[in-house]
């Protein structure tokens, strides 16, 4: 059920909060609330005016929402091969009619915001282009600055430059088709994100549910001023479990499509939790393992088979 009762994370202001300027202002009492919803829920809402609405209403209207009445045969040439699963076009998914979504490998680089332009949108792309870099520089800003809070709040933070160095960006964009009805169809189905963290932007159509470590559902309601913050399985082994990585789904109703965007930040790096996060009160709980083969086992007859994948996967 989508419940209304269970206690969700407050809402984080980071209006003034720099992200060239860590450590000044108001960050330390940010990065402490950061430290506590991620800790205890796993996620929490963003107020983040830097992305303005102006540019918010422009990435909805003049680039997304276009991308998605384009024929099916021009959305599929956005792939990146079969080595890598959830990188390009999906659609026509079992259970998942309302579902597509399309997404550009190392999103934030604009030359591939360009070549991917070029291969869907030849000789249209240019206002397209302009949009989804502006766009996905400045959640990309959120993203740096959350990941470097968590670093600080676990005492870590000597890891953040390796580590930002190793890190990749997919900006993915979606649509849920609306079912015209008041009932409730799944949008896409629950599950875990397998990334390190994710930041979702979307337009004023709800529909995100969040479990809570309970097993309730809860729908999520940001602001038109605010984004979304997960965390996803990669950042879940890496922290030995101290942060939780939320099961989340989409659930769509009612007359008007639902599109996002989606910033996730994958890291190109063996997940081994450092020593600084084992011992005797925190053993380790997770093998050394390779991301991509974590997710290639997500998509497997194996891993469908089991809710938690990563413990299933690597666990100890």
């Amino acid at each position: 059920m989508g419940g209304e009762t269970a206690q969700l994370p407050p809402r984080i202001d980071f209006s003034g909060v720099d992200p060239a300027a860590p450590g000044t202002g108001r960050w330390a009492e940010v990065r402490a609330r950061v430290m506590d919803a991620l800790t205890t829920h796993g996620w929490f809402d963003a107020h983040y005016p830097q992305l303005t609405p102006e540019l918010r209403a422009s990435l909805f209207d003049a680039a997304v929402r276009p991308l998605f009445a384009l024929p099916v045969d021009t959305k599929r040439r956005n792939y990146y091969g079969p080595e890598k699963p959830f990188h390009g076009y999906l659609g026509g998914l079992p259970g998942l009619d309302a579902y597509e979504s399309l997404a550009i490998v190392d999103g934030l680089k604009p030359e591939n915001v360009r070549a991917f332009a070029d291969l869907v949108l030849p000789g249209g792309g240019d206002g397209f282009c302009e949009i989804v870099h502006a766009a996905a520089k400045r959640i990309a800003d959120l993203e740096e600055m959350v990941r470097r809070m968590i670093l600080e709040g676990l005492g870590v933070a000597k890891h953040h430059e390796a580590q930002s160095e190793s890190f990749w960006h997919l900006f993915r964009m979606a649509e849920y088709k609306a079912p015209n009805s008041d009932a409730k169809v799944t949008g896409y189905i629950a599950h875990q994100d397998t990334n390190w963290l994710s930041i979702v932007c979307q337009n004023e159509v709800n529909g995100n549910e969040m479990q809570t470590r309970d097993g309730e559902w809860v729908l999520v309601k940001p602001s038109p001023t605010s984004l979304i913050v997960n965390v996803g399985n990669a950042l879940r082994a890496w922290t030995n479990d101290r942060l939780h990585a939320p099961f989340h789904r989409i659930m769509v109703s009612g007359h008007a499509t639902r599109y996002t965007c989606m910033l996730f930040s994958v890291p190109n790096v063996m997940i081994q939790a450092p020593d600084e996060l084992v011992d005797e009160c925190h053993p380790p709980r997770f093998k050394t393992h390779d991301n991509d083969d974590f997710i290639r086992f997500c998509v497997s007859e194996e891993g469908a088979r089991h809710e938690d994948k990563l413990k299933a996967f690597c666990g100890l």
